[in-house]
């Protein structure tokens, strides 16, 4: 073989691999938030299901308490469910995001020349990604729920006689979804997933239409900015979407939290609200903000700041 024809498939191979990057260049792009997001915040996620569903004085007392009881670990207990498999749910959502903006305008339903109108389009959009992304979140949620739980259910049970302590064994994620398999059935994994796609298709509205809005706004019209609309567009969307959808988020957690109980506390949804509001007033809706809040802001900024970075290393397709 020449040196040219060497060349030549040299050039024909870089051009494949460019199209290929091209072409997944939204997958590609969502996933690297992903785990930069999951990495960054999963012992802040880990805080709030336990203040979520058990009482603690303040975040300092939960931080403490899981510190003494479980370690360093017990921060990042059923980190690895979501650390595979989210990179498969945002690429999936972004994906579901942008194709259905493309449609929407296409089609004339929207426009996207107008703050307003580009808030509109966004929210929608960003609503139908979260309800489906919901079908595929579900059962990874429920698994990391338990998880994140299981010392704090272990030991309730164990003092209630529901579980005799030499049945007590070490657990694992995969151990947790052939528990709740065992005993509620392959669609015992989308338990609650009404709740679940509630929250998702409120605050994945929000998300992304305080998101798209907020990046006009730091910018003459979103095509010019730069990282540093990234990064605070980025954070801003991420706590105004908690601000919206976190009452929705305690009612599901702790619908999920006693799925494997004989007699779950809660029949439904209004039920569990009803409890929550009665024992702790409206608040009860908010325990755990504070930490979600705490946590919003850097890890949504990194989330969008990695996104719109690799996006712009790989260009669109002519």
């Amino acid at each position: 073989m020449s040196v040219r024809e060497l060349r030549d498939k040299d050039a024909e191979a870089r051009a494949t691999k460019q199209k290929l990057l091209q072409s997944n260049r939204t997958v590609i792009a969502a996933s690297s938030a992903a785990v930069v997001s999951v990495l960054a915040g999963f012992p802040f996620d880990s805080i709030k299901t336990r203040m979520q569903t058990h009482h603690y004085d303040s975040i300092i007392s939960c931080v403490k308490t899981t510190y003494v009881e479980e370690g360093t670990k017990g921060f990042f207990r059923g980190m690895i469910p979501p650390l595979i498999t989210v990179s498969i749910i945002k690429s999936a959502s972004f994906s579901i995001y942008e194709g259905t903006k493309k449609a929407l305008v296409r089609d004339g339903v929207f426009k996207n020349d107008t703050i307003q109108s580009t808030m509109a389009l966004s929210t929608v959009s960003g609503s139908v990604s979260g309800a489906f992304i919901a079908l595929l979140s579900c059962p990874l949620e429920l698994i990391k729920i338990q998880r994140q739980l299981e010392l704090i259910l272990l030991k309730n049970q164990i003092a209630s006689g529901q579980m005799p302590i030499h049945e007590v064994t070490e657990a694992s994620s995969w151990k947790s979804a052939k528990q709740i398999v065992g005993r509620k059935g392959i669609f015992g994994l989308w338990s609650r997933v009404g709740c679940h796609s509630a929250r998702d298709a409120l605050g994945t509205g929000i998300y992304f239409g305080s998101y798209e809005s907020a990046k006009r706004l730091l910018s003459k019209d979103g095509s010019n900015s730069g990282p540093l609309v990234h990064f605070m567009s980025g954070g801003l969307c991420g706590m105004l979407s908690w601000l919206f959808v976190f009452p929705v988020d305690a009612i599901k957690t702790n619908l999920q939290k006693d799925i494997m109980l004989e007699k779950p506390k809660y029949s439904n949804a209004l039920e569990c609200a009803s409890y929550l509001v009665k024992k702790n007033g409206v608040r009860g809706l908010y325990r755990g903000l504070n930490v979600t809040l705490l946590r919003a802001f850097p890890i949504h900024s990194l989330n969008f700041l990695v996104y719109e970075q690799v996006l712009r290393v790989i260009p669109p397709l002519d």
